[in-house]
């Protein structure tokens, strides 16, 4: 997959990154070289912010980069994210769907003609207040999901961590299609959906879904 990692600078970026910049070039390239960074850049005219395209499987290429940059560390970046790119078009796109007139690429989860795609949504609560989440999921969010056209089913995963008192949660929805999910998310379809009511009951949860086409299911004989 590709991710897109956009900085946005402070206004004494142009004249203070001189002193960083060896250091920030050596380490792009370093990331060039293992495959990881495919194109990076300043934004121009004005000259606000950089933009830095990875290939990997998660986020955390893009997000372990910015963490180690000299231009973060510095504090010439005043704020940093990651957004994943579904990239359709060109040699190297990740997802590539091809025109009408050519044969589709079966199971692209952008192509019309594609397989069912999971949307993977990860969150935190306490032993106390993971009920409250379950019972706002079970009885409101799940059966809405229903009347929304192209829906497939949902699965409420917890577990216990390490520390007694805090509990995983992950969401998995099903999908038939990429335009089904944006019935229910909107436009920005990686974008979580998070209702108060769940945000109540929970401590910390991802503000980005994660999308996966699900190539083979086994079932038992």
């Amino acid at each position: 997959m590709h991710y897109l990692l956009f900085y946005e600078v402070g206004e004494d970026y142009v004249s203070r990154r001189a002193q960083f910049r060896e250091e920030h070039l050596k380490k792009a390239w370093k990331a060039s070289e293992r495959g990881e960074l495919v194109m990076a850049g300043a934004l121009a005219n004005p000259v606000d912010g950089a933009l830095l395209l990875f290939k990997g499987t998660s986020p955390e290429v893009a997000e372990s980069f910015a963490t180690t940059d000299p231009y973060v560390t510095n504090g010439l970046v005043k704020r940093w994210y990651v957004r994943e790119w579904t990239t359709v078009a060109g040699k190297d796109a990740a997802t590539p769907v091809k025109p009408d007139d050519s044969k589709p690429v079966v199971g692209s989860p952008s192509s019309p003609a594609g397989g069912v795609i999971l949307r993977m949504w990860k969150a935190r609560s306490t032993a106390e207040k993971t009920s409250e989440y379950v019972q706002h999921a079970t009885t409101k969010v799940f059966p809405a999901l229903r009347a929304i056209k192209g829906y497939r089913g949902a699965y409420l995963l917890r577990r216990a961590l390490k520390d007694p008192n805090a509990i995983e949660l992950v969401v998995l929805s099903l999908w038939e299609s990429m335009e089904a999910i944006r019935r229910f998310a909107g436009v920005e379809a990686d974008k979580a959906v998070v209702e108060p009511e769940a945000r109540a009951a929970l401590t910390s949860f991802d503000d980005y879904v994660a999308h996966f086409e699900v190539v083979h299911r086994a079932d038992n004989a």
